[in-house]
């Protein structure tokens, strides 16, 4: 029951390694990382429905504290990524989009209640299809961000595949167990179900470029 845990202490160690190398980032990775936590619990009962079924150390209403805090570190990673590794300074120089971004909101919001329970896709498929549809309506208003979009994409989905040979390298059951395999693609890449790295792209494909559109920040040149 501990496995779950385990493997959000991993995303644990990536979050706390980004947070202390660049302080200028440290302000966005604390906001979006308390933004995305309530999403876990929430995107769970989706999840459960129909992907995968982990064990969790103790659960309130079927889902786990593990759900919070993997969307606390991941919520964190996606939005600094790109910037930890290409970027040395950011400025703000546009105004900010609050309002635009929950425009989006409710169409992503809307968009994934169809896609899941109207059109019957897995959840994992219907939720990383609304990251990327996010991601690119914000790339169409900040065509600056793409590149950030891309390769926070890339950079996250890495991160889950390393995340995923360590993990099934100490449990090697677990994709078996926990997974629905039968209701996704089967398709594994070094033990790992390329949902999940679907799933990762997806998500810093949107996350990466969040805070920068939302609060009108650019990189400095």
């Amino acid at each position: 029951m501990l496995q779950y845990f385990i493997g959000t202490m991993f995303f644990f160690i990536v979050w706390l390694v980004l947070f202390l190398h660049k302080k200028f980032l440290r302000k966005e990775m604390l906001i979006m990382s308390l933004i995305v936590a309530p999403m876990g619990p929430l995107s769970a009962i989706f999840y459960l429905r129909d992907y995968w079924h982990p064990e969790y150390l103790f659960s309130i209403f079927g889902v786990g504290i593990e759900d919070l805090l993997f969307s606390f570190f991941i919520g964190g990673i996606g939005s600094v990524a790109y910037e930890e590794f290409f970027i040395k300074k950011m400025r703000k120089t546009k105004r900010e989009q609050s309002k635009t971004l929950a425009f989006i909101g409710l169409i992503c919001l809307f968009l994934l209640i169809i896609l899941t329970f109207v059109f019957k896709i897995n959840s994992i498929y219907s939720s990383s299809i609304v990251f990327l549809v996010a991601g690119a309506i914000v790339i169409t208003k900040r065509h600056d961000l793409l590149k950030n979009a891309i390769g926070s994409g890339i950079l996250v989905a890495l991160i889950m595949l390393v995340f995923y040979i360590f993990f099934v390298g100490i449990y090697p059951a677990i994709i078996d167990d926990w997974w629905k395999l039968n209701n996704i693609s089967g398709l594994l890449v070094f033990g790992t179900p390329i949902e999940e790295l679907i799933w990762g792209f997806s998500w810093g494909f949107l996350s990466g470029p969040f805070y920068e559109f939302w609060r009108g920040f650019k990189e400095q040149e």
